[in-house]
């Protein structure tokens, strides 16, 4: 475990968000190797079907993150004001609340699979794959809200290392099984599906044995359920707030999804190889936010408030250095990477997600001040601004499908390697950077202020005790 209210906030964030960075690599490693397996072994339509299902798919995964993650900014609290009584009772409501969550989502998902996948103009060609891909994943959800939860919690403790070795072995699980179902078994993107969720499982259940024989005082008890009013609503108003901060980014993303579907298997596949590079690349950025999510929450709840800004600083130091070397990998290596994911004879499908790429990262300082500061102000218990920044995204990807992909051409745009080739997906391309820019100046303009505004050292005895 990590006490991360005392010591050198730098060195503090780099230790803890290193298992996270780590363990994010493995992920997007396992994600992109199942990218290439699908796009090598079945093909730019089996590509475009995982693909037409992502934004839905990301959806549900974070709702069920941003839940957990705003719920354990609570448990962070009481850690870090030595409540462990409390601690265990937020354990016990945060485990309810999700699983009751988590089984509307499901319920929604299958009972109307269908007309999702049709009300986001999902290509008749890879329809059924869509289908079956996304049923399974979403039957496998009770695994991955267990696993997230126990990761969850271990994190908020300052533990991120266990995390980090349990999801190396799922990782390693994981790319064996797609191996053996899609490429043995010839299961194609079912196979794909059930690797994860078989995975997940193991992981799940591998983190609960460590829990129980390493972290005793997390254990909870049936005395532990207790729900009262107060309790309640600040658990609820962390886990949903974050819950519905991730959510409304990926409503938005649905939106675009339905935008992007419109021009074809081969954008798609393209859109999707791109995102695959983007998801890898930004991940220094999530370790570091999720780090300052947990390092505000401790502070906060030991009354460390002037630690909080030099953590902040730090934190987004960190994250600049990392976007300088992104830009430099893309626009030096942007065509070997997506060529790893795209197959040979598709030139002008790896053209279209490099000329994605390289018009992207160069905003990337933009969208890691606005990551950075959005987990800094939720860590600090501040929800509405990041919210109210999630809608704004959610409008301008709204914006993005009815003005500028019309703008630069409509749907009538194929792939290729230029403006003018690829049409109307432009205006996609455009669409993030421009929404990040304007986020991030929101953004870090208000958190300057409630970091000016925050109580005083010699004030917190009293503010902690109210």
């Amino acid at each position: 475990m990590k006490d991360m209210t005392n010591g050198s906030p730098i060195k503090l964030i780099i230790t803890f968000a290193l298992p996270i960075l780590l363990g994010s690599i493995f992920q997007q490693a396992y994600s992109l190797t199942d990218t290439i397996i699908i796009g090598q072994h079945l093909g730019k339509n089996s590509l475009a079907a995982v693909g037409s299902t992502t934004a839905v798919v990301s959806l549900m995964f974070n709702i069920i993150n941003g839940l957990v993650t705003g719920f354990a900014i609570i448990v962070a609290k009481n850690f870090g004001a030595g409540d462990h009584a409390e601690m265990r009772r937020t354990i016990a409501r945060m485990i309810t609340f999700s699983a009751i969550t988590t089984a509307v989502i499901i319920a929604g998902i299958l009972c109307f699979i269908s007309p999702l996948l049709t009300a986001l103009d999902t290509p008749e060609g890879i329809f059924d794959e869509a289908k079956t891909y996304l049923m399974i994943v979403a039957a496998g959800l009770v695994v991955t809200l267990i696993y997230n939860l126990e990761a969850g919690i271990l994190r908020a403790v300052g533990d991120s290392v266990i995390p980090l070795v349990i999801l190396v072995i799922s990782t390693v699980l994981n790319i064996g099984l797609d191996v053996v179902l899609v490429c043995i078994f010839e299961m194609g993107v079912a196979g794909a599906a059930l690797a994860t969720v078989a995975a997940q499982l193991i992981s799940a259940a591998v983190c609960l044995v460590y829990l129980i024989k390493k972290r005793p005082f997390l254990m909870i008890k049936p005395s532990d359920f207790k729900f009262t009013a107060h309790t309640s609503a600040e658990l609820l108003s962390a886990g949903f707030g974050m819950a519905l901060m991730y959510s409304i980014v990926d409503i938005g993303s649905i939106v675009l999804q339905n935008g992007i579907n419109g021009f074809g298997e081969d954008i798609i596949a393209a859109h999707t190889a791109a995102r695959r590079i983007f998801s890898l690349t930004i991940m220094p950025f999530s370790a570091v936010s999720a780090t300052l999510v947990t390092y505000c929450s401790q502070n906060r709840g030991a009354g460390k408030y002037s630690r909080i800004s030099r953590g902040i600083r730090d934190g987004l130091l960190l994250m600049a250095g990392w976007a300088t070397l992104a830009v430099l990998v893309i626009y030096t290596a942007g065509g070997l990477l997506v060529g790893m994911i795209v197959p040979g004879e598709d030139a002008a499908v790896a053209g279209t997600a490099v000329l994605y790429l390289k018009w992207n990262v160069p905003f990337y300082y933009f969208l890691s001040v606005l990551l950075g500061l959005r987990s800094a102000l939720q860590g600090l218990g501040k929800s509405l601004v990041p919210i109210i920044a999630s809608i704004m995204e959610l409008l301008w990807k709204i914006c993005t499908v009815t003005f500028m992909i019309p703008l630069f051409g409509g749907q009538s745009g194929t792939v290729g390697t230029t403006i003018e080739e690829i049409g109307g997906y432009f205006g996609v391309v455009l669409s993030e950077p421009i929404i990040w820019t304007l986020c991030a100046v929101m953004i870090g303009t208000i958190a300057i202020i409630t970091l000016k505004n925050m109580p005083k050292d010699e004030e917190q005895t009293t503010e902690v005790t109210t």
